[in-house]
């Protein structure tokens, strides 16, 4: 690495520090909001059903670039309102999350066999009881993996936050090589930021899945030694 590049390493580390913050924030306002879309996709009133019909496949046919220049730039004309770049990258972010998530989630849900739906209306559960202690444990092990790579697919996205003006990873980046003269350096350090934080990610959330599979098999023998 060129050693010009040492004094900007604390600029590319928060930066890093920025977008690792964005993009989580933006995947749990999905993951919230995919909850109930996907809950919205598997409900018997026909309404509700393609109301969340429309806005999964809106939202996952538009490219998240309109959908950051119609949050920074639309809203404010619309509602008079003044948006910042975070609020904007987060807002555009989360929404492409929610529709990604709700698929995952509707997955997840439509795994679990009826049976286990009808077991826990005989036992006297609620919807509510029986989605917290029959059907998400069940379904988490289908909706782990793929959250994973909509994660990773986020945080990659967030890049383009910087067309708007927020300064995360990649906007710091372009920062330093137009101060640097046009260097390769910047770009480099980039890739291998990038390269890290979605490889530890995957790597987290493969350990996440397996000791989840562990625990689960373990709890369904002791049920069966019961």
């Amino acid at each position: 690495m060129n050693h010009d590049m040492l004094p900007f390493l604390p600029l590319f580390l928060k930066a890093a520090g920025l977008t690792i913050w964005l993009s989580w924030l933006a995947l749990v306002i999905g993951a919230v909001g995919g909850a109930l879309v996907a809950l919205a996709r598997t409900s018997r009133w026909l309404p509700l059903r393609l109301l969340a019909i429309v806005f999964v496949e809106f939202f996952r046919s538009i490219p998240i670039l309109i959908v950051l220049f119609f949050a920074y730039f639309g809203l404010p004309v619309m509602f008079r309102i003044d948006i910042s770049t975070f609020v904007a990258a987060t807002l555009a972010l989360a929404l492409h999350a929610t529709a990604n998530m709700s698929e995952v989630m509707r997955a997840g849900i439509e795994s679990v066999g009826r049976g286990q739906w009808e077991a826990a209306q005989s036992s006297g559960m609620t919807f509510f009881q029986a989605m917290r202690h029959v059907i998400v444990p069940q379904a988490l092990r289908v909706i782990l993996p793929p959250s994973v790579g909509v994660y990773v697919t986020t945080l990659k996205e967030s890049s383009l936050a910087s067309i708007i003006g927020y300064v995360e990873l990649t906007k710091t980046g372009l920062m330093v090589r137009e101060s640097a003269g046009g260097d390769f350096a910047p770009l480099l350090i980039l890739a291998v930021l990038y390269f890290l934080i979605n490889y530890s990610i995957s790597l987290a959330g493969g350990l996440l899945e397996r000791r989840y599979n562990v625990g689960a098999r373990s709890m369904l023998a002791g049920a069966e030694n019961d």
